[in-house]
């Protein structure tokens, strides 16, 4: 049966392998789930920083034999290697574009930059945190010269190690960080912290926000031929401007070069907040992570991050840039090891792959099973329905049959009808009332709309505000349980519109002097049945209050009055 087995053949674990200017080539097999780091070795390489790779590759191929046999790793172990940073940017792309779109656009803008003027480039890249309110693909991507890339590949396999990975050092330092516990509290909290690299030649700020990788800055700087006081000097004042107005809560400072001590540089650092120094050279003290006994703790303790980050590829984090991430021979390593049917297997990306479409294929199997047997299923419902329908007929048969016996014809008392509904509408029946009995005498109506005695809307016309309230104050005694309110009064102070000429004919009529006296708009109303004021015809302005009342659908005791009141006719 299967037998999921995730600590036992340990050999299989990835053996990381980092290429640190000034360290040389380091080799880290590590017991992820203990946190102990089991074996660790260290052999001399020395690194072209104009060409930006490594000087002698016979040199590489003598350290990789060397530690392959005093760490004593096992034949075909997988490996995963970080290289010095050659080439790193951001690019934002549509979401949309293919692989093979990405592939060259990433190509295109890597062949700009002088290492790739003659060399052709080899490209890594993985989708980075997007900026605010954009919808595009954000990358972060890595380059390498592609003669380098083949020329590593060939001594890893002639020296017997399965190569899976080829990464910058830049994603795998910040992965050791992750690693080593450093930012977890940054990734929870999802605050904003800057990393600080140091290598011989140049050092380089990340920009982070929680695990998100914002932005990236490399900065060269010689510090061989600075004096040791002017080197520090150069960092911090660089540093310093970088960091300004910047709300970062933690700075990581990471030494990689004998040169420049993190501790020291921590201490003359003008920066406010919390500053972590991790030194990766002679001046460590320990080391970043548990090492087991039998290792040399004055190598281990200068264990680099990018070291550490190699043997973790697969890290939370989620920033790998392996450039061999396509290639179907560099898989990403044994993820755990199964017995199957008694049988040790190594589950490989490879492995879950072909499984991936085993399972697919019997799920279809089964989906396709399921599905026929429903279908027999259903023809089986099918015919109880049809038996269940025509007992159904039968019985509305002796319904209708039931339907026809007379029924004995009841008396209708129409007076008894006619108070109900009186009753029910007196509150419509006393606005009703209101118009010819309750309208102040310098108030006119425009119009009226009353739906069921419930929904009231009055608009109309007049020549004080105290006669606007005294109609208003009317309308509450003659049905004091409405919600009415006065929702409008406004000077009307435009000129009227040739659309409603009606209105501007009994405007102009009105005994009063223009130039002196005013006319209020008023609407009284507890509904909210309104229409948009009337848009503009020929360049004129139509009449200026719009009109406020919607034509209700006919209903009983519902009436709309659409002329002025007759009463106090103008006097001419």
């Amino acid at each position: 049966m299967f037998n999921f087995n995730f600590t036992e053949n340990k050999k299989q674990n990835i053996v990381g392998f980092s290429v640190v200017p000034g360290l040389g080539l380091e080799a880290v097999v590590l017991d992820k789930a203990k946190g102990i780091v089991t074996n660790y070795g260290r052999k001399r390489l020395d690194y072209n920083f104009s060409q930006r790779n490594i000087q002698n590759y016979g040199q590489l191929k003598n350290a990789l034999l060397e530690l392959i046999d005093e760490m004593k790793i096992p034949p075909k172990s997988y490996a995963y290697l970080v290289l010095p940073n050659v080439f790193f940017d951001f690019i934002e792309i549509a979401s949309d574009t293919p692989d093979s779109g990405i592939e060259v656009a990433l190509t295109s803008t890597s062949e700009e930059f002088y290492i790739f003027k003659k060399e052709e480039p080899v490209i890594g890249w993985c989708d980075v945190a997007n900026p605010m309110g954009t919808t595009q693909r954000r990358l972060a991507y890595s380059a390498f010269q592609k003669s380098d890339i083949d020329e590593i590949r060939e001594i890893f396999s002639d020296v017997g190690l399965q190569l899976a990975g080829i990464e910058t050092a830049y994603s795998a330092t910040l992965r050791g960080l992750n690693l080593v516990g450093l930012i977890k509290d940054a990734i929870l909290m999802n605050s904003t912290w800057s990393a600080l690299l140091i290598n011989t030649n140049s050092y380089t700020i990340f920009q982070m926000e929680g695990k998100n990788l914002l932005d990236c800055n490399e900065v060269p700087l010689a510090i061989k031929s600075f004096s040791t006081e002017e080197a520090y000097d150069a960092i911090v004042s660089n540093v310093s401007q970088l960091l300004s107005g910047s709300t970062i809560s933690q700075l990581y400072i990471i030494s990689q070069t004998d040169e420049i001590s993190a501790e020291a540089l921590k201490k003359i650092m003008q920066f406010d907040r919390e500053i972590i120094a991790i030194d990766s050279n002679r001046y460590s003290k320990k080391s970043l992570l548990e090492v087991s006994r039998a290792l040399d703790f004055n190598e281990a303790n200068s264990m680099s991050l990018s070291a550490l980050g190699a043997v973790d590829p697969k890290s939370d984090l989620d920033l790998n840039l392996n450039i061999l991430n396509k290639d179907p021979n560099a898989s990403m390593g044994v993820y755990f090891v199964a017995n199957i049917f008694g049988k040790p297997t190594e589950i490989t990306q490879q492995y879950v792959q072909s499984a991936s479409i085993g399972f697919c294929a019997l799920f279809l199997l089964v989906f396709g099973s399921i599905i026929g047997i429903s279908l027999l299923l259903n023809a089986s419902q099918e015919s109880q329905i049809n038996d269940l329908k025509q007992e159904i007929n039968v019985i509305d048969k002796k319904i209708t049959a039931l339907e026809k016996v007379e029924i004995k014809e009841e008396e209708i008392d129409m007076t008894e009808i006619i108070d109900q509904v009186a009753a029910d509408n007196v509150t419509a029946i006393n606005f009703y009332d209101s118009i010819s009995s309750d309208i102040p005498k310098n108030v006119w109506l425009t119009k009226y709309y009353n739906k069921s005695g419930t929904q009231l809307a009055i608009r109309g016309i007049a020549e004080s505000i105290v006669d606007i309230y005294e109609y208003y104050k009317n309308l509450r005694i003659v049905s004091p349980q409405s919600d009415i309110k006065l929702t409008e009064l406004k000077v009307i102070t435009d000129p009227i519109g040739e659309q409603d000429e009606e209105m501007s004919k009994f405007i102009s009529d009105l005994a009063i002097d223009k130039d002196v006296d005013r006319l209020y708009s008023f609407v009284i109303s507890n509904t909210e049945f309104m229409v948009q004021p009337k848009a503009q015809e020929n360049g004129k302005s139509t009449y200026n209050e719009s009109d406020i009342l919607a034509k209700p659908p006919s209903a009983p005791l519902e009436e709309q009055v659409e002329q002025p009141s007759q009463q106090m006719k103008p006097a001419r």
